[in-house]
C-alpha cells in the first residue's frame, strides 16, 4: 500500500470520484425510476425495457472501473496474480461488452427508416430478443477469453520453474494484457458496426426529414410543424450519442493497449478519465431527451429545494448566533 500519493493521482482520483458519483446517481435514477413504474403498472413499454437494461450496465461498469482505478492507486501490486487479474478482467469484459451491445441496441430501437417500419411496428417483440442475443453474444466472448486465458496460464505455469520471479510474473501479466486488448477488439467489432450503420442511417434519415419539414414551411409560412423541434432534439440527441460511444470506445481500447504495450501511467489516467464520463454523461441526455424522466426528475428537483433552503437557513442563522 502505498502511504503517499502524488498531487497528480490525487486529482486523478477526485476526477474519478466526481465520475462515479455523477454515473451512480444518473443511471440509479434511471433504474429506480422505472422499476418504480413497472411496479405500479407491471408494464414497460420498449423504450423504457431498453434504457433500464443500459442504464444498469453502466452502473456496474462505472463501478467497477473505479474500483479498479482506485485499488490500483493505493494498491499498486493487488493485479500481479493471475487469481486477482483474470476475474477482474472477465467481469470488466462482459459488462463493458454489454453495455456495448445494449447501446447498440438503443440505436437499431430508435432507427424508423420506412425501409424497416416493418422494426418499428415489431420493436415491442424485438426488444427482449435484442437483450437475450447480446447477453448470449457477450456471454460467448467473455467464456472464450476465460477458457483461452486460463489454458495460457496453465501452460505457462507448467513449463517454467521460476513462476514467481518479478520477471515472469511481470512477462504473464502482460502476456493476459494484451490477449485482453485482443479479444476486446475482435469481440466489440460486431456492436460497434451495428451502432455505426443504425446511427448513421438514423441521422441521415432525420436531417432528410427535417429539412421536408422546413422546406414546406418555407413555401407556406403559416405552416409549421410542432414536431419539428421534436426531431431536431433527436438528432441532437442521436449525434451526441454517437461521438460519446466512439470517444467511449477509442479511449477504452487505447487505455487496454497502452496498458498491454507501453505501461505509460499519465496516458492510461487520461483515457480512464475520458472513458469514464461516457456511463454518466449519455444517461443525462438520454433524460434530458425524454419527457417522462425529465419531468420527474424536475419533480424531485422542486421538492428539495425547499429543503435545502431551510436548511441553508438554518445553517446560516447558526453561525449568525455562535458570533
Amino acid at each position: 500500500m502505498k502511504k503517499y500519493l502524488a498531487p497528480a493521482v490525487i486529482f486523478y482520483l477526485i476526477i474519478l470520484a466526481i465520475e462515479l458519483s455523477a454515473g451512480v446517481v444518473t443511471n440509479g435514477y434511471i433504474v429506480a425510476l422505472n422499476c418504480i413504474n413497472w411496479a405500479k403498472s407491471r408494464t414497460l413499454t420498449s423504450y423504457d425495457k431498453l434504457i433500464t437494461s443500459l442504464a444498469f450496465s453502466r452502473f456496474c461498469l462505472q463501478f467497477l472501473v473505479t474500483l479498479d482505478n482506485v485499488l490500483l492507486k493505493i494498491y499498486p501490486n493487488i493485479f500481479d496474480r493471475f487469481q486477482t487479474l483474470q476475474p477482474y478482467l472477465v467481469t470488466w469484459m462482459f459488462i463493458n461488452q454489454v453495455s456495448l451491445c445494449f447501446a447498440s441496441c438503443l440505436s437499431i430501437a430508435s432507427f424508423n427508416q420506412s425501409l424497416f417500419s416493418w422494426l418499428k411496428l415489431k420493436i415491442s417483440k424485438l426488444v427482449p430478443w435484442l437483450l437475450l442475443g447480446s447477453m448470449l453474444y457477450c456471454l460467448v466472448t467473455t467464456v472464450a477469453f476465460t477458457l483461452f486465458s486460463y489454458s495460457y496460464w496453465v501452460f505457462s505455469h507448467n513449463s517454467t520453474d521460476c513462476l514467481s520471479t518479478n520477471g515472469t510474473i511481470s512477462d504473464n501479466k502482460n502476456n493476459l494484457l494484451e490477449f485482453t486488448f485482443q479479444i476486446h477488439s475482435v469481440g466489440s467489432i460486431s456492436p460497434l458496426i451495428v451502432f455505426i450503420a443504425s446511427s448513421v442511417l438514423l441521422i441521415i434519415s432525420l436531417w432528410r426529414h427535417i429539412r421536408k419539414m422546413n422546406l414546406n414551411s418555407d413555401f407556406n409560412p403559416s405552416f409549421w410543424n410542432p414536431s419539428t423541434d421534436a426531431h431536431v432534439r433527436a438528432l441532437k440527441s442521436v449525434v451526441s450519442f454517437f461521438i460519446i460511444y466512439t470517444i467511449y470506445y477509442v479511449a477504452s481500447t487505447f487505455s487496454i493497449g497502452t496498458l498491454s504495450y507501453f505501461n505509460d501511467e499519465l496516458k492510461i489516467m487520461v483515457c480512464t478519465s475520458v472513458a469514464a464520463v461516457y456511463p454518466s454523461l449519455h444517461s443525462i441526455i438520454l433524460i434530458l431527451g425524454n419527457p417522462k424522466l425529465k419531468l420527474a426528475s424536475a419533480k424531485i428537483r422542486h421538492s428539495i429545494q425547499p429543503g435545502l433552503k431551510f436548511g441553508l437557513h438554518r445553517g446560516m442563522t447558526f453561525l449568525f448566533i455562535n458570533k
